[in-house]
């Protein structure tokens, strides 16, 4: 006879494969809301209550500790998961303290909108200029910008000023020494978002065997991002939360499906590093970036234990890199005391994904260990990120669309900006001097 159906009774407890973590951002601290929540992708979670009590020394004959009392409740952990993209972007919003912008301001150069690059300008204080009669009127004072120009073979993030009507850019930070007009259909975008002072909370929900664990009043006090060689794409959310709440009420409307982007590897998906403009002559091997809330904190007063307000603390941005180690000059920026952008990339097949940016970072802690026998040195910089030069802001991120990891040879032939090829090879210059 053929057995047919499923067997009851088989798992021993509530199966973490049946639960669901979901969140929504909250108008009021601590009020959890109706209406959509939105699914996350997790790899797991650590979220949990914490109660602290004290007693008080009162002496009795017994000699027995007296009877304790709660006198504060917190909830804290951290949720962890696989980088895919537009995944958790409500929660770097959380951290970076703004909204993501839904189309950032972005100007393309034509005849009548014309742009030239002066590299090294003395009307900007020796920095490079973009000037013309292109209009940058939609564009903050200061902020980071995308100048692309395939032609001229120009793709970068650089943080700006505005100039009388121009925009003044970190120097050096443009593949260009001489001065440059950007091409027609060139475009100078700016970032989808950048740390500013729009505090966030939001509740997290747990489902477990149909009741809700909930977390309100959660401030996203800490964001990781790593990426690693021979792994996956990583990040982590450190969560700070007034409570944790059993609820057998489903306040949600209904719950947003989970993005379903690939999972960005490490090996076609990272799309490279850039220090000063310059990307090490050695393969980077891990790179880790942590964005924090300095100072961030609940706080509690008389009449109830869990928290009655959050401290949203300040913004930082570090992180640490490793790679090959081939050339002094990046060891030789560390102990020049060189703060200048750092910029990564890293996107999922399809292309989409982000440029991460240092606004004004710094090496620190330079490491070139000996780690044995029959091995390549690695060296290894602690990132510091710093508000950029005479603005404000020290972390950007844009979002990429179509972006692919570019294997053209430095030496090879193009023609209006893109390779020439043979039998699907970059065709090459040799140098026979």
């Amino acid at each position: 006879m053929a057995f047919t159906g499923a067997t009851a009774g088989l798992a021993a407890g509530a199966q973490t494969n049946d639960t669901r973590l979901d969140y929504a951002l909250e108008a009021t601290y601590k009020v959890s809301p109706t209406g959509n929540y939105q699914a996350l992708r997790i790899t797991g979670d650590s979220l949990s209550r914490s109660q602290t009590t004290s007693r008080p020394d009162e002496i009795n004959e017994i000699k027995e500790v007296a009877q304790s009392v709660v006198t504060q409740i917190s909830a804290s952990g951290s949720i962890s998961g696989a980088l895919s993209t537009t995944t958790y972007d409500d929660f770097l919003s959380g951290v970076f303290g703004d909204d993501w912008l839904a189309t950032p301001p972005s100007v393309t150069v034509s005849a009548t909108a014309t742009a030239t690059l002066t590299s090294k300008s003395a009307a900007a204080g020796g920095h490079d200029l973009i000037s013309g009669s292109i209009s940058f009127a939609s564009f903050p004072d200061h902020g980071t910008v995308r100048v692309l120009d395939p032609t001229n073979q120009i793709d970068a993030f650089v943080p700006y000023i505005s100039l009388d009507g121009g925009l003044r850019l970190v120097g050096g930070m443009l593949p260009v020494t001489a001065d440059t007009a950007l091409s027609n259909g060139s475009t100078i975008t700016l970032a989808d978002i950048e740390n500013s002072n729009v505090d966030k909370t939001f509740t997290i929900r747990k489902k477990i065997l149909g009741n809700f664990l909930m977390y309100p009043g959660s401030l996203i006090n800490q964001a990781q991002i790593q990426l690693q060689q021979g792994q996956f794409g990583t990040v982590s959310f450190d969560l700070l939360s007034a409570n944790e709440v059993r609820s057998q009420t489903d306040l949600a409307t209904s719950v947003l499906p989970a993005p379903t982007g690939k999972v960005h590897n490490t090996v076609n998906n990272f799309l490279g590093c850039w220090i000063n403009g310059v990307q090490p002559e050695g393969c980077v091997t891990t790179a880790t970036l942590t964005f924090g809330r300095d100072g961030s904190g609940s706080d509690y007063g008389l009449g109830h234990a869990d928290a009655c307000g959050v401290r949203s603390g300040s913004f930082t941005a570090s992180g640490s890199i490793e790679f090959y180690f081939r050339t002094w000059d990046q060891y030789q920026q560390m102990l020049d005391d060189v703060q200048a952008p750092v910029v990564i990339k890293t996107a999922d097949d399809a292309g989409n994904g982000y440029a991460i940016v240092f606004k004004n970072a710094a090496l620190r802690n330079g490491k070139i260990p000996t780690s044995g026998k029959n091995q390549t040195f690695k060296v290894s910089f602690d990132l510091e990120g710093n508000p950029a030069e005479e603005s404000e802001g020290t972390c950007a991120i844009f979002r990429l669309v179509g972006a692919f990891h570019d294997n053209t040879p430095a030496n090879a032939v193009t023609q209006d900006g893109n390779p020439v090829t043979l039998g699907g090879s970059p065709v090459t210059l040799t140098d026979k001097s």
